[in-house]
């Protein structure tokens, strides 16, 4: 079963459970306007239904604020960046169903930075990022560390190696407000991992060997240092965490997961996003202006037609054009040979 969606109506193509979803059409339905940039962040979230409502607790500090990573994906955002309509009205609708949103697309379309724009403009703090390779295991999201007991008659898990949540397993703490957990490439799993990570995902929770409230050893993904309270042996979140999976779609994802899921095809940027993102990213400063607008469009074309990860090609090029690397290259102005020289394409010969 393929993740992806086709169709350029939003009215036609967008559904989660046979249902259209249209865009948000009012301030209390919209949480998520799209911009990447702090809004108004609602002091009381709508009412989770039913069956999505796990009542953990009790209610933890709020998490870090500071997240590092972020400027390194979204960078330094001056103005809102467009978004299509069918992003603005599919993460809403994740939002308010607390199911996790799916995300497919070719590399390079800004999937994975789609999680740091929603904690970033709802005030989520630090985004939790789970990085999927071929040997991930779903005890590798949710923990590490295991209890030892000790040799001379004491309390089993005493001066053991303690638990560390993952942040799978830290997402799922009993924060008021939801985390933000990046679950990145999943397709580069084995089967087993998608088909127990849906069991977790369905249960709002999972639990531990072992720890409780007495044993101060639990930590979370963020602060290793500091204990994690629980009051026995089961992590549950109070309130369900964002959830951004990411996946190029070579792979199929099993039929439950996707079907838990909301759904999202990221597409390749328009010229209008490409060209938002150099504003955002080199705005003209005294005494380093940012690319000239005509290398900009040269890089425009390039990677309206480039293959691979395209926002990335299009940083770099537009990097080396900032700091005049480019203009060795450039003949006369002419961007395109050094279009051509950073992308590695050939131009066509002379006939």
């Amino acid at each position: 079963m393929r993740t992806g969606t086709t169709g350029t109506d939003i009215a036609a193509q967008s559904s989660y459970g046979g249902t259209p979803l249209m865009p948000p059409n009012s301030q209390s339905w919209g949480l998520y306007r799209g911009t990447g940039l702090p809004g108004a962040t609602p002091e009381e979230w709508p009412e989770a239904p039913a069956w999505r409502s796990f009542g953990g607790g009790p209610e933890l500090p709020p998490p870090p604020v500071d997240d590092p990573y972020a400027r390194a994906v979204l960078g330094d955002i001056g103005q809102p960046l467009p978004a299509p309509p069918d992003e603005v009205a599919r993460v809403n609708v994740a939002l308010h169903l607390r199911r996790p949103l799916l995300v497919t697309g070719e590399p390079g379309t800004g999937k994975s930075s789609l999680a740091y724009r929603i904690s970033g403009e709802l005030g989520l703090g630090r985004v939790l990022r789970w990085q999927i390779t071929s040997l991930s295991t779903l005890r590798e999201g949710l923990y590490d560390g295991r209890y030892e007991g000790r040799s001379d008659g004491g309390r089993e898990g005493e001066h053991g190696g303690g638990i560390r949540l993952g942040p799978l397993g830290t997402a799922f703490l009993p924060y008021r407000r939801p985390r933000v957990l990046l679950i990145d490439r999943l397709d580069r799993a084995e089967i087993s991992l998608p088909e127990d990570l849906c069991t977790v995902l369905t249960a709002g929770g999972f639990v531990l060997p072992g720890a409780g409230s007495t044993d101060p050893r639990v930590s979370s993904h963020d602060d290793p240092s500091a204990a994690v309270p629980l009051p026995d042996t089961t992590v549950r979140c109070r309130a369900f965490p964002v959830v951004v999976i990411t996946t190029t779609g070579e792979r199929d994802l099993p039929p439950d997961l996707v079907r838990r899921c909301v759904t999202l095809r990221s597409r390749r940027p328009e010229p209008d996003l490409l060209r938002a993102i150099a504003a955002n990213r080199f705005p003209s400063k005294p005494g380093r202006p940012g690319p000239a607008p005509d290398a900009v469009d040269a890089f425009v074309e390039r990677a309206a037609a480039a293959e691979g990860p395209v926002v990335e090609r299009f940083l770099d090029a537009l990097r080396l054009a900032a700091d005049g690397v480019l203009r060795a290259v450039a003949d006369g102005g002419n961007w395109q040979e050094a279009v051509d020289t950073l992308w590695q394409w050939t131009a066509p010969e002379e006939p």
